[in-house]
């Protein structure tokens, strides 16, 4: 853990960092240095350990020791190059700290900065897969699990992938993990949305396996449009009905009025 002293220096260090002209000072220069330094001594750290889960653990403890610099580097907001801050941005969706995975994803996919080789994808595509893919396993392994914790982060992922390109198969993953987030909401919008996304991914991808979620879950959005409209026509009818009583009664009223004002005259004229 930093410092605040040290966290504060890795932050104004990555600020300066980002100036695009060449007057960078050696201490920057060395700054960059020591922070790349730190990033290798962890990574051989990780390189030691063969269980995921352990790996996503240290990670989850290694990324406080770059707080300031990835403070610094989005704050500075210049889109150079770093391999750094693309490291930290995995680091986050490997421990399943997704707000800060995205709070850095926005800014590489942003500027369009490179991933190292060993990670084999570009970053939206990388972005996008590790985030889907834990959502969809935890989804198919336990139909009862409230996902709508998911839908806010998987809908800032669209926000700042959509217009990238990337494989349809995993565009269709993405619409799938957005509808599946939302099955435990019960109104006819989000079940019309869901039902949405899932035909969408269907298109992208015809063996995306939503087919069966397709066929339920229109049955379950005509029905509750079916309901609404029928809650509706009811709340007309009864208007309609109350207008009526009224217009009759006061219909009435009116004739008894009458009948009543030719009841008195004709008994003054006898």
């Amino acid at each position: 853990m930093l410092t605040p002293a040290q966290a504060h220096f890795q932050r104004t260090m990555a600020q300066r960092a980002g100036l695009t002209d060449d007057s960078q000072s050696q201490t920057v220069r060395t700054a960059h240095e020591q922070i790349l330094h730190r990033l290798r001594l962890a990574q051989a750290r990780l390189k030691g350990i063969q269980s995921k889960a352990a790996k996503a653990e240290l990670k989850k403890t290694l990324l406080p020791d770059f707080s300031g610099w990835i403070d610094g580097t989005l704050e500075s907001d210049s889109g150079r190059q770093d391999e750094v801050i693309v490291t930290l941005m995995v680091w986050a969706v490997d421990c399943g700290d997704l707000p800060l995975a995205l709070r850095i994803g926005e800014y590489v996919v942003r500027h369009n900065l490179s991933t190292p080789d060993s990670f084999g994808r570009d970053a939206a595509t990388l972005l996008t897969e590790e985030i889907c893919n834990p959502v969809l396993t935890l989804a198919g392994t336990d139909q009862d699990e409230d996902l709508s914790g998911y839908i806010a982060p998987l809908d800032t992922l669209q926000e700042i992938v959509a217009g990238r390109d990337m494989p349809d198969e995993l565009r269709a993953k993405l619409c799938k993990a957005r509808a599946f987030s939302r099955r435990a909401l019960t109104d006819a919008d989000s079940a019309t949305l869901s039902l949405k996304l899932l035909r969408e991914a269907m298109h992208l991808n015809p063996n995306a396996g939503v087919k069966r979620e397709i066929a339920t879950l229109s049955r379950a959005v005509k029905k509750l449009t079916s309901s609404d409209g029928g809650e509706n026509n009811e709340e007309n009818k009864s208007t309609a009905k109350t207008a009526t009583t009224k217009t009759v009664t006061k219909k009435a009223g009116k004739k008894s009025a009458a009948k009543a004002t030719a009841t008195r005259k004709s008994k003054k004229s006898a």
